[in-house]
Protein backbone atom coordinates (compact mmCIF):
# COMPACT_ATOMS: atom_id res chain seq x y z
CA UNK A 1 0.00 0.00 0.00
CA UNK A 2 2.85 2.48 0.99
CA UNK A 3 4.29 2.20 -3.09
CA UNK A 4 0.94 2.77 -4.26
CA UNK A 5 0.71 5.93 -2.06
CA UNK A 6 4.09 7.20 -3.00
CA UNK A 7 3.44 6.89 -6.29
CA UNK A 8 0.09 7.80 -6.94
CA UNK A 9 -0.05 10.53 -9.91
CA UNK A 10 2.04 11.22 -12.45
CA UNK A 11 3.79 13.74 -10.89
CA UNK A 12 5.33 11.79 -7.76
CA UNK A 13 6.40 9.10 -10.59
CA UNK A 14 8.50 11.59 -12.59
CA UNK A 15 9.79 12.73 -9.48
CA UNK A 16 11.36 9.69 -8.45
CA UNK A 17 13.00 8.94 -11.58
CA UNK A 18 14.52 12.26 -12.23
CA UNK A 19 16.35 11.65 -8.62
CA UNK A 20 17.41 8.46 -10.16
CA UNK A 21 18.70 10.23 -12.99
CA UNK A 22 16.55 7.90 -15.48
CA UNK A 23 14.42 9.56 -17.84
CA UNK A 24 10.80 7.90 -18.84
CA UNK A 25 9.32 7.57 -21.99
CA UNK A 26 5.22 8.81 -22.20
CA UNK A 27 3.99 5.33 -23.06
CA UNK A 28 5.65 3.79 -19.86
CA UNK A 29 4.31 6.47 -17.76
CA UNK A 30 0.64 5.72 -19.17
CA UNK A 31 1.00 2.03 -18.52
CA UNK A 32 2.13 2.68 -15.01
CA UNK A 33 -0.63 5.02 -14.23
CA UNK A 34 -3.97 3.24 -15.92
CA UNK A 35 -3.03 -0.27 -14.45
CA UNK A 36 -1.62 0.95 -10.96
CA UNK A 37 1.47 -0.27 -10.79
CA UNK A 38 3.02 1.64 -8.50
CA UNK A 39 4.35 -1.16 -6.14
CA UNK A 40 6.59 -2.19 -9.50
CA UNK A 41 8.10 0.97 -9.74
CA UNK A 42 11.21 0.10 -7.35
CA UNK A 43 11.83 -2.72 -9.24
CA UNK A 44 12.37 -1.06 -12.50
CA UNK A 45 15.48 0.98 -10.60
CA UNK A 46 17.82 -1.88 -11.86
CA UNK A 47 21.54 -2.15 -13.15
CA UNK A 48 19.89 -2.49 -16.51
CA UNK A 49 18.39 0.30 -16.52
CA UNK A 50 20.70 3.01 -15.06
CA UNK A 51 22.78 1.47 -17.60
CA UNK A 52 20.32 2.11 -20.22
CA UNK A 53 19.12 5.64 -18.89
CA UNK A 54 15.70 5.66 -19.19
CA UNK A 55 12.74 3.53 -18.82
CA UNK A 56 10.57 2.74 -21.62
CA UNK A 57 7.38 0.82 -22.13
CA UNK A 58 9.16 -2.28 -23.29
CA UNK A 59 10.65 -2.54 -19.91
CA UNK A 60 7.48 -1.79 -18.49
CA UNK A 61 5.33 -4.55 -20.00
CA UNK A 62 8.46 -7.17 -19.60
CA UNK A 63 8.52 -6.22 -15.56
CA UNK A 64 4.53 -6.96 -16.10
CA UNK A 65 4.86 -10.22 -17.57
CA UNK A 66 7.06 -11.76 -14.77
CA UNK A 67 4.86 -9.93 -12.41
CA UNK A 68 1.63 -11.21 -13.45
CA UNK A 69 3.01 -14.90 -14.87
CA UNK A 70 -0.16 -14.94 -17.03
CA UNK A 71 1.26 -13.67 -20.48
CA UNK A 72 -1.91 -13.94 -22.10
CA UNK A 73 -3.64 -11.02 -20.46
CA UNK A 74 -4.74 -9.16 -23.56
CA UNK A 75 -2.09 -5.85 -23.21
CA UNK A 76 -0.60 -5.16 -26.33
CA UNK A 77 3.10 -5.66 -27.19
CA UNK A 78 5.16 -4.13 -29.40
CA UNK A 79 8.81 -2.27 -30.70
CA UNK A 80 8.38 1.06 -28.50
CA UNK A 81 8.84 4.42 -29.88
CA UNK A 82 12.09 5.16 -27.60
CA UNK A 83 12.88 8.93 -26.92
CA UNK A 84 15.24 9.84 -24.79
CA UNK A 85 15.59 13.50 -24.11
CA UNK A 86 17.97 15.70 -25.79
CA UNK A 87 18.80 19.25 -26.41
CA UNK A 88 19.25 21.05 -29.38
CA UNK A 89 23.15 21.40 -28.81
CA UNK A 90 23.14 17.36 -28.44
CA UNK A 91 21.77 16.97 -31.93
CA UNK A 92 24.33 19.94 -33.38
CA UNK A 93 27.12 18.12 -31.19
CA UNK A 94 26.21 14.97 -32.47
CA UNK A 95 26.83 16.04 -36.41
CA UNK A 96 29.69 17.95 -36.13
CA UNK A 97 31.37 14.71 -34.71
CA UNK A 98 30.11 13.11 -37.91
CA UNK A 99 31.20 15.89 -40.35
CA UNK A 100 34.47 16.55 -38.42
CA UNK A 101 35.49 12.73 -39.05
CA UNK A 102 34.16 12.01 -42.18
CA UNK A 103 35.67 15.71 -43.46
CA UNK A 104 39.25 14.55 -42.01
CA UNK A 105 39.07 11.37 -44.24
CA UNK A 106 37.57 13.07 -47.45
CA UNK A 107 40.38 15.62 -47.24
CA UNK A 108 43.10 12.95 -47.29
CA UNK A 109 42.05 12.63 -51.23
CA UNK A 110 44.46 14.00 -53.57
CA UNK A 111 41.50 14.96 -55.37
CA UNK A 112 40.87 17.32 -52.63
CA UNK A 113 43.83 19.27 -52.42
CA UNK A 114 43.32 22.69 -51.63
CA UNK A 115 39.87 22.75 -50.42
CA UNK A 116 38.18 25.41 -48.34
CA UNK A 117 35.05 26.56 -46.51
CA UNK A 118 31.72 26.47 -48.18
CA UNK A 119 31.89 30.64 -47.14
CA UNK A 120 35.39 31.47 -48.71
CA UNK A 121 34.24 29.07 -52.07
CA UNK A 122 30.93 31.42 -52.40
CA UNK A 123 33.33 34.26 -52.98
CA UNK A 124 35.50 32.63 -55.80
CA UNK A 125 35.18 32.11 -59.01
CA UNK A 126 36.56 28.85 -60.99
CA UNK A 127 37.34 25.87 -60.17
CA UNK A 128 36.58 24.92 -56.15
CA UNK A 129 36.56 22.39 -53.90
CA UNK A 130 34.77 21.82 -50.63
CA UNK A 131 33.43 19.38 -48.10
CA UNK A 132 30.15 18.92 -46.59
CA UNK A 133 27.12 17.11 -45.45
CA UNK A 134 24.19 17.00 -47.68
CA UNK A 135 21.04 18.45 -45.89
CA UNK A 136 19.00 18.52 -49.00
CA UNK A 137 18.14 15.92 -52.48
CA UNK A 138 15.58 16.80 -55.08
CA UNK A 139 14.99 16.26 -58.84
CA UNK A 140 15.08 19.53 -60.88
CA UNK A 141 12.38 19.69 -63.97
CA UNK A 142 15.45 18.89 -66.50
CA UNK A 143 16.53 15.77 -64.91
CA UNK A 144 19.03 17.25 -63.06
CA UNK A 145 19.77 16.99 -59.44
CA UNK A 146 19.98 19.64 -56.73
CA UNK A 147 21.75 19.45 -52.94
CA UNK A 148 21.84 21.68 -50.70
CA UNK A 149 25.15 21.34 -48.58
CA UNK A 150 26.59 22.51 -45.64
CA UNK A 151 28.97 22.94 -43.65
CA UNK A 152 29.89 24.19 -39.97
CA UNK A 153 29.32 28.14 -40.96
CA UNK A 154 27.20 28.36 -44.26
CA UNK A 155 25.58 26.14 -46.94
CA UNK A 156 25.15 25.80 -50.58
CA UNK A 157 23.03 24.78 -54.01
CA UNK A 158 24.88 22.16 -56.21
CA UNK A 159 24.06 21.07 -59.31
CA UNK A 160 24.52 17.71 -60.53
CA UNK A 161 23.99 17.26 -64.09
CA UNK A 162 22.52 14.82 -66.19
CA UNK A 163 25.76 15.49 -69.05
CA UNK A 164 28.13 14.67 -66.50
CA UNK A 165 26.52 11.00 -65.75
CA UNK A 166 25.91 13.38 -61.95
CA UNK A 167 22.16 12.89 -61.80
CA UNK A 168 21.76 9.34 -61.06
CA UNK A 169 24.46 9.41 -58.32
CA UNK A 170 22.71 8.25 -55.42
CA UNK A 171 22.85 11.10 -52.46
CA UNK A 172 21.46 10.48 -49.42
CA UNK A 173 20.35 12.92 -46.84
CA UNK A 174 22.71 13.63 -43.74
CA UNK A 175 26.06 11.83 -45.41
CA UNK A 176 28.97 13.69 -45.76
CA UNK A 177 31.40 14.72 -49.40
CA UNK A 178 33.53 16.39 -51.20
CA UNK A 179 32.41 18.49 -54.26
CA UNK A 180 35.29 19.62 -56.63
CA UNK A 181 32.74 22.11 -59.00
CA UNK A 182 32.65 25.72 -60.35
CA UNK A 183 30.86 28.63 -59.60
CA UNK A 184 28.17 30.43 -60.86
CA UNK A 185 26.56 33.32 -59.58
CA UNK A 186 24.48 34.29 -62.43
CA UNK A 187 21.06 34.47 -60.64
CA UNK A 188 22.84 36.36 -58.08
CA UNK A 189 23.79 33.75 -55.29
CA UNK A 190 26.39 31.82 -55.91
CA UNK A 191 25.67 28.02 -56.68
CA UNK A 192 28.15 25.10 -57.25
CA UNK A 193 28.33 23.23 -60.97
CA UNK A 194 29.54 19.90 -59.90
CA UNK A 195 32.70 18.00 -61.61
CA UNK A 196 33.19 15.25 -59.33
CA UNK A 197 31.89 13.88 -55.76
CA UNK A 198 34.42 12.21 -53.70
CA UNK A 199 33.45 9.58 -50.96
CA UNK A 200 35.46 9.22 -47.98
CA UNK A 201 35.23 5.46 -49.35
CA UNK A 202 37.57 2.11 -48.66
CA UNK A 203 41.11 2.72 -50.16
CA UNK A 204 41.81 -0.43 -52.72
CA UNK A 205 44.24 -2.91 -51.32
CA UNK A 206 45.09 -6.12 -51.17
CA UNK A 207 44.28 -8.89 -48.70
CA UNK A 208 47.53 -10.19 -47.48
CA UNK A 209 48.41 -13.59 -47.87
CA UNK A 210 50.84 -15.24 -45.32
CA UNK A 211 52.67 -18.95 -44.90
CA UNK A 212 50.93 -18.94 -41.50
CA UNK A 213 48.75 -21.71 -40.13
CA UNK A 214 44.90 -20.52 -40.57
CA UNK A 215 43.31 -19.04 -37.58
CA UNK A 216 39.65 -18.30 -37.96
CA UNK A 217 37.53 -15.72 -37.17
CA UNK A 218 33.39 -17.28 -37.35
CA UNK A 219 30.47 -15.16 -37.73
CA UNK A 220 26.73 -16.05 -36.64
CA UNK A 221 23.85 -13.87 -35.67
CA UNK A 222 20.48 -13.44 -35.08
CA UNK A 223 20.48 -16.61 -33.24
CA UNK A 224 16.71 -16.03 -30.98
CA UNK A 225 16.75 -18.42 -28.24
CA UNK A 226 13.79 -18.37 -26.54
CA UNK A 227 11.69 -18.73 -30.06
CA UNK A 228 9.53 -21.43 -31.05
CA UNK A 229 11.41 -21.29 -34.42
CA UNK A 230 14.91 -21.28 -33.02
CA UNK A 231 16.52 -24.07 -34.86
CA UNK A 232 18.03 -26.04 -31.71
CA UNK A 233 19.06 -28.92 -33.63
CA UNK A 234 21.41 -27.18 -36.06
CA UNK A 235 22.67 -25.01 -33.70
CA UNK A 236 24.08 -28.11 -31.33
CA UNK A 237 25.22 -29.81 -34.51
CA UNK A 238 27.21 -26.26 -35.33
CA UNK A 239 28.66 -26.69 -31.67
CA UNK A 240 29.02 -30.33 -32.01
CA UNK A 241 31.02 -29.54 -35.12
CA UNK A 242 33.17 -26.83 -33.27
CA UNK A 243 34.06 -29.26 -30.58
CA UNK A 244 35.25 -31.78 -33.24
CA UNK A 245 38.81 -32.45 -34.46
CA UNK A 246 38.96 -31.52 -37.79
CA UNK A 247 41.65 -28.64 -38.91
CA UNK A 248 39.37 -25.97 -39.75
CA UNK A 249 38.01 -26.53 -36.22
CA UNK A 250 41.07 -27.00 -34.52
CA UNK A 251 42.07 -23.74 -36.38
CA UNK A 252 39.33 -21.88 -34.96
CA UNK A 253 39.96 -18.87 -32.21
CA UNK A 254 37.25 -16.39 -32.41
CA UNK A 255 33.74 -16.63 -32.25
CA UNK A 256 31.56 -13.82 -33.24
CA UNK A 257 27.80 -13.22 -32.20
CA UNK A 258 26.58 -10.09 -33.60
CA UNK A 259 23.26 -9.42 -32.34
CA UNK A 260 19.55 -10.60 -31.34
CA UNK A 261 20.94 -13.51 -29.41
CA UNK A 262 17.34 -13.85 -28.20
CA UNK A 263 14.43 -13.94 -28.88
CA UNK A 264 13.60 -11.18 -25.72
CA UNK A 265 9.69 -9.93 -25.40
CA UNK A 266 7.70 -6.92 -26.28
CA UNK A 267 9.54 -6.41 -29.21
CA UNK A 268 6.37 -6.76 -32.00
CA UNK A 269 2.74 -7.31 -31.26
CA UNK A 270 1.61 -10.69 -29.84
CA UNK A 271 5.22 -11.65 -29.79
CA UNK A 272 4.40 -14.13 -26.58
CA UNK A 273 2.60 -16.40 -28.95
CA UNK A 274 5.85 -17.04 -30.68
CA UNK A 275 7.97 -17.44 -27.16
CA UNK A 276 9.06 -20.90 -26.12
CA UNK A 277 11.09 -19.34 -23.15
CA UNK A 278 8.71 -16.49 -21.93
CA UNK A 279 11.57 -14.73 -19.10
CA UNK A 280 14.28 -13.14 -21.09
CA UNK A 281 17.26 -13.83 -18.20
CA UNK A 282 16.13 -17.52 -18.59
CA UNK A 283 16.81 -17.36 -22.34
CA UNK A 284 20.48 -15.79 -21.99
CA UNK A 285 20.05 -18.70 -19.36
CA UNK A 286 20.03 -21.33 -22.04
CA UNK A 287 21.75 -19.55 -24.44
CA UNK A 288 24.56 -19.50 -21.43
CA UNK A 289 24.02 -23.40 -21.68
CA UNK A 290 24.89 -23.58 -25.30
CA UNK A 291 28.06 -21.20 -25.15
CA UNK A 292 29.47 -22.91 -22.02
CA UNK A 293 30.25 -26.21 -24.42
CA UNK A 294 32.73 -23.90 -26.90
CA UNK A 295 36.19 -24.68 -26.05
CA UNK A 296 37.56 -22.23 -23.18
CA UNK A 297 40.71 -21.69 -26.36
CA UNK A 298 37.90 -19.76 -28.19
CA UNK A 299 36.84 -16.18 -27.26
CA UNK A 300 33.51 -15.70 -27.90
CA UNK A 301 31.98 -12.17 -28.55
CA UNK A 302 28.40 -11.61 -28.03
CA UNK A 303 26.54 -8.19 -28.93
CA UNK A 304 23.27 -6.75 -28.37
CA UNK A 305 20.66 -6.31 -31.23
CA UNK A 306 17.25 -4.91 -31.60
CA UNK A 307 16.05 -8.26 -29.41
CA UNK A 308 18.35 -8.18 -26.71
CA UNK A 309 17.82 -6.33 -23.40
CA UNK A 310 19.07 -3.23 -23.35
CA UNK A 311 18.14 -0.05 -24.70
CA UNK A 312 16.90 -0.06 -28.18
CA UNK A 313 18.50 3.08 -29.57
CA UNK A 314 22.40 3.13 -31.20
CA UNK A 315 25.22 2.95 -30.07
CA UNK A 316 23.93 0.41 -27.84
CA UNK A 317 25.80 -0.38 -24.56
CA UNK A 318 27.42 -4.02 -23.44
CA UNK A 319 24.93 -6.68 -21.71
CA UNK A 320 24.38 -5.75 -17.88
CA UNK A 321 27.18 -7.55 -15.18
CA UNK A 322 23.36 -9.97 -14.29
CA UNK A 323 23.35 -11.31 -18.25
CA UNK A 324 27.04 -11.41 -18.33
CA UNK A 325 27.03 -13.93 -15.82
CA UNK A 326 24.65 -16.00 -17.37
CA UNK A 327 26.69 -16.05 -20.76
CA UNK A 328 29.92 -17.58 -19.20
CA UNK A 329 33.38 -16.69 -18.23
CA UNK A 330 34.73 -17.57 -21.64
CA UNK A 331 32.33 -14.55 -22.99
CA UNK A 332 33.59 -10.97 -24.28
CA UNK A 333 30.65 -8.79 -24.26
CA UNK A 334 30.79 -6.07 -27.22
CA UNK A 335 28.76 -2.63 -27.46
CA UNK A 336 27.02 -2.31 -30.54
CA UNK A 337 28.85 -1.11 -32.68
CA UNK A 338 32.60 -2.12 -31.96
CA UNK A 339 36.06 -2.64 -33.75
CA UNK A 340 38.39 -6.19 -32.86
CA UNK A 341 42.04 -5.93 -33.49
CA UNK A 342 42.31 -9.60 -33.85
CA UNK A 343 45.72 -10.85 -34.94
CA UNK A 344 46.74 -7.69 -36.33
CA UNK A 345 43.64 -7.21 -38.26
CA UNK A 346 40.58 -4.84 -37.71
CA UNK A 347 37.47 -6.84 -37.57
CA UNK A 348 34.48 -4.03 -37.83
CA UNK A 349 31.15 -5.86 -36.17
CA UNK A 350 27.82 -4.08 -36.23
CA UNK A 351 24.63 -5.69 -35.87
CA UNK A 352 22.89 -3.92 -38.60
CA UNK A 353 19.78 -2.10 -37.76
CA UNK A 354 20.19 0.63 -40.64
CA UNK A 355 20.25 -2.50 -43.04
CA UNK A 356 16.69 -1.50 -43.38
CA UNK A 357 16.97 2.08 -43.96
CA UNK A 358 19.61 1.19 -46.91
CA UNK A 359 17.17 -1.74 -49.02
CA UNK A 360 14.83 1.41 -49.25
CA UNK A 361 17.24 3.61 -50.31
CA UNK A 362 19.43 1.94 -52.60
CA UNK A 363 18.39 1.11 -55.98
CA UNK A 364 18.25 -2.60 -56.55
CA UNK A 365 18.92 -3.52 -53.02
CA UNK A 366 16.74 -6.12 -50.92
CA UNK A 367 17.03 -8.57 -48.32
CA UNK A 368 18.45 -11.13 -50.84
CA UNK A 369 20.85 -8.86 -52.40
CA UNK A 370 22.37 -7.18 -49.23
CA UNK A 371 25.30 -6.74 -50.12
CA UNK A 372 24.45 -3.74 -52.64
CA UNK A 373 23.31 -2.23 -49.22
CA UNK A 374 26.57 -3.00 -47.34
CA UNK A 375 28.94 -1.61 -50.00
CA UNK A 376 26.85 1.65 -50.03
CA UNK A 377 27.47 1.65 -46.20
CA UNK A 378 30.90 0.99 -46.91
CA UNK A 379 31.55 3.69 -49.40
CA UNK A 380 29.77 6.26 -47.58
CA UNK A 381 32.56 5.08 -44.22
CA UNK A 382 29.50 5.58 -42.14
CA UNK A 383 26.84 2.65 -40.30
CA UNK A 384 23.73 4.31 -40.57
CA UNK A 385 24.37 7.21 -42.97
CA UNK A 386 21.02 8.71 -42.94
CA UNK A 387 19.78 9.81 -39.20
CA UNK A 388 16.75 8.33 -37.84
CA UNK A 389 14.57 6.42 -40.43
CA UNK A 390 13.80 3.10 -39.14
CA UNK A 391 17.52 3.32 -36.81
CA UNK A 392 16.75 4.90 -33.51
CA UNK A 393 19.89 6.78 -32.68
CA UNK A 394 21.03 8.50 -29.87
CA UNK A 395 22.74 11.94 -30.36
CA UNK A 396 25.94 11.29 -28.18
CA UNK A 397 28.78 14.21 -28.55
CA UNK A 398 30.69 11.48 -30.62
CA UNK A 399 29.32 9.86 -33.30
CA UNK A 400 30.37 6.05 -32.91
CA UNK A 401 28.65 5.14 -36.53
CA UNK A 402 31.76 6.73 -38.88
CA UNK A 403 34.06 3.87 -39.79
CA UNK A 404 37.26 5.62 -38.49
CA UNK A 405 39.56 2.12 -39.00
CA UNK A 406 39.14 0.34 -42.12
CA UNK A 407 38.51 -2.83 -41.65
CA UNK A 408 39.74 -6.11 -43.17
CA UNK A 409 36.43 -8.30 -42.09
CA UNK A 410 32.77 -6.29 -41.99
CA UNK A 411 30.92 -8.52 -40.03
CA UNK A 412 26.80 -7.56 -40.04
CA UNK A 413 23.68 -9.37 -39.50
CA UNK A 414 19.72 -8.24 -38.58
CA UNK A 415 17.91 -9.25 -41.93
CA UNK A 416 18.48 -13.18 -41.21
CA UNK A 417 19.79 -13.26 -44.68
CA UNK A 418 23.37 -15.14 -45.59
CA UNK A 419 25.31 -12.59 -48.01
CA UNK A 420 29.04 -12.70 -48.52
CA UNK A 421 31.27 -10.35 -50.64
CA UNK A 422 34.55 -8.60 -51.25
CA UNK A 423 34.66 -4.47 -51.24
CA UNK A 424 38.17 -3.24 -51.90
CA UNK A 425 39.40 -5.51 -50.16
CA UNK A 426 37.49 -5.31 -47.23
CA UNK A 427 35.46 -8.86 -46.62
CA UNK A 428 32.23 -8.88 -45.33
CA UNK A 429 29.40 -10.72 -44.16
CA UNK A 430 25.59 -10.44 -43.49
CA UNK A 431 25.66 -13.20 -41.07
CA UNK A 432 23.47 -16.37 -41.01
CA UNK A 433 20.28 -16.39 -38.70
CA UNK A 434 19.36 -19.63 -36.59
CA UNK A 435 15.39 -18.63 -36.60
CA UNK A 436 13.34 -20.50 -39.61
CA UNK A 437 11.27 -18.13 -41.22
CA UNK A 438 8.91 -16.33 -39.09
CA UNK A 439 5.31 -15.24 -40.01
CA UNK A 440 6.14 -11.54 -40.96
CA UNK A 441 8.99 -12.60 -43.57
CA UNK A 442 6.23 -14.93 -45.31
CA UNK A 443 4.35 -12.28 -45.01
CA UNK A 444 7.18 -10.32 -46.80
CA UNK A 445 7.86 -13.06 -49.26
CA UNK A 446 11.38 -13.24 -47.77
CA UNK A 447 13.09 -16.89 -47.22
CA UNK A 448 16.08 -16.28 -44.79
CA UNK A 449 19.39 -18.53 -45.32
CA UNK A 450 19.54 -19.73 -41.71
CA UNK A 451 22.10 -22.04 -39.87
CA UNK A 452 25.48 -20.86 -41.23
CA UNK A 453 28.23 -20.46 -39.95
CA UNK A 454 31.18 -18.06 -41.82
CA UNK A 455 34.94 -18.15 -41.15
CA UNK A 456 37.75 -15.54 -42.39
CA UNK A 457 40.95 -16.75 -42.08
CA UNK A 458 42.95 -13.79 -40.77
CA UNK A 459 46.16 -15.11 -42.20
CA UNK A 460 45.02 -15.28 -45.72
CA UNK A 461 41.32 -14.70 -47.95
CA UNK A 462 40.52 -17.87 -47.30
CA UNK A 463 36.69 -17.77 -46.52
CA UNK A 464 34.55 -21.07 -45.46
CA UNK A 465 30.78 -21.18 -44.73
CA UNK A 466 29.77 -24.42 -42.75
CA UNK A 467 26.00 -25.08 -43.24
CA UNK A 468 24.20 -26.91 -40.49
CA UNK A 469 20.79 -27.11 -41.54
CA UNK A 470 18.35 -27.09 -44.31
CA UNK A 471 16.89 -24.08 -45.85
Amino acid sequence: MRSHLLFQDKASILDYFNKHGLLVSPKALDIILARSLGDMIPRLISEDIVSAGYVDEKTVKSILIGKTSTPSENFEVYIPDVRVRSSVDDFRNHFVSKYTKLKKIISTSSSMRGSTDIRSVKKTSGEVKFVGMVSTVEKTKNGHKRIVVEDLEDSVSVILMKSKNLADELILQDEVIGIVGNVSTGQGEAVIFANEIIRPDIPFRMIDETSREPVYVASISDIHVGSKTFRRDDFRKMISWIKSSSDEAQNLKYLVLSGDVVDGIGVYPSQEDDLEIMNPFEQYAKLGEYLSEIPEDITVFVMPGNHDSVRLAEPQPVFSQKIAQSLGRNVTLLPNPSTLHLEGKNVLVYHGMSLNDMVELVPGANFETIGKAIEEILKRRHLAPKYGGKTPLIPSPVDYHVIEEVPDIFITGHVHSHALGNYRGVRYVNSSTWQSQTEYQKMMNFSPNPSRLTMFDLNSRTTIVKKFGVD
